[in-house]
């Protein structure tokens, strides 16, 4: 470990994607991060900031864990609170790192405009905070200009751009007049234009392009368009057990419950062998999906099987219980 982070620090002044071992650590990190390996993930994270403790990029990357956690397990205070600690501190080493000077300037300005990008995220997906989400998304798209200026082919800052361009120009008519009085005006077409460059040039960003991308086209309803993304994004990371909401949601935006109940039947019939925990959360979704057809017998005795399956995970088991009330109640 002293001979990793000896390393880290003799070259330390330049670009952390010049650095082979920098570089394979942030890789390590975001692609753990997207399969929801997450203890993975910040392990490596903690490795770039004992590397790079004045870079913001190990901590950065410790907060998307926690956004992924949170989508994980939506309204656990202690992952919010863990959520908000680490993007502030995010924040904190980008604007310190800007004023030392020690790294490029462009690189920390597309740190820390990921940093503000995050938290605008986290509070238009975790807590629905509209208004705050485009406060913070306007910071994000300040820094985000200033790297376009600075280096247009800076890929990675197009999922910001692509980002805030395509969802406030697309904002609901009864939202629209107040972005504006704030200046978030965006160009939704623009916006894909530059999510589609960082999907095919971005250096780490791809797969975050992707998922924005999705989210766009869920958005603007070309649900056709959409479905192969985040069919794509289910064979790259097949442990991610999020991405089986993603997909409820989809079916459920087009209010086909039943034939969204049949793709997690194909999908349970698929996962039981290579892993029987994601066949668990692929039936999780059947019997969530039945339950919104008024099928509650059906969803039910989907629970059941679940229960049936060896194994036994916390969040899952609460999960079940948590749905089995709710259809009873209901």
């Amino acid at each position: 470990m002293l001979g990793l982070i000896l390393t880290l620090v003799l070259v330390a002044d330049g670009p952390l994607y010049s650095n082979p071992t920098a570089d394979g650590l942030i890789r390590q990190a975001m692609e753990a991060t997207y399969g929801l390996q997450l203890d993975q993930a910040r392990a490596a994270a903690r490795r770039l900031q004992e590397g790079f403790p004045d870079h913001p990029a190990g901590y950065v990357i410790t907060a998307e864990t926690y956004w992924w956690e949170a989508q994980a397990d939506p309204h656990n205070e202690a992952i919010e609170n863990d959520y908000y600690r680490a993007q502030d501190l995010a924040v904190q080493k980008a604007e310190s790192a800007i004023k030392a000077g020690k790294y490029p300037k462009v690189e920390l300005l597309a740190y820390l405009a990921s940093a503000h990008g995050s938290y605008a995220r986290f509070q238009v997906t975790q807590k629905g905070a509209y208004f705050s989400a485009l406060r913070a998304g306007l910071r994000a798209h300040k820094y985000a200009e200033q790297v376009y200026e600075l280096d247009r082919a800076y890929y990675d800052i197009y999922v910001g751009l692509g980002a805030f361009n395509f969802f406030t120009g697309s904002l609901p008519a009864v939202i629209k007049p107040f972005a504006f009085l704030i200046g978030a005006r965006g160009n939704r077409d623009l916006g894909l234009e530059q999510l589609q460059t960082a999907m095919e040039k971005a250096r780490y960003s791809r797969t975050e392009a992707r998922i924005v991308y999705y989210t766009a086209m869920l958005e603007d309803k070309q649900y056709a368009a959409g479905l192969p993304i985040l069919e794509k994004l289910l064979a790259d990371y097949q442990d991610n057990f999020v991405l089986y909401v993603w997909v409820t949601e989809w079916f459920r935006e087009q209010r086909n419950n039943l034939e969204g109940a049949e793709y997690f039947e194909r999908m349970f019939q698929k996962q039981i062998k290579r892993s029987p925990m994601m066949a668990k959360y692929a039936l999780l979704e059947k019997a969530a999906l039945e339950f919104a057809h008024n099928r509650k017998n059906e969803a039910i005795q989907t629970l059941e099987r679940i229960r049936s399956i060896p194994g036994t995970d916390r969040l899952l088991a609460g999960k079940v219980e948590a749905l089995e009330k709710q259809i009873r109640k209901g």
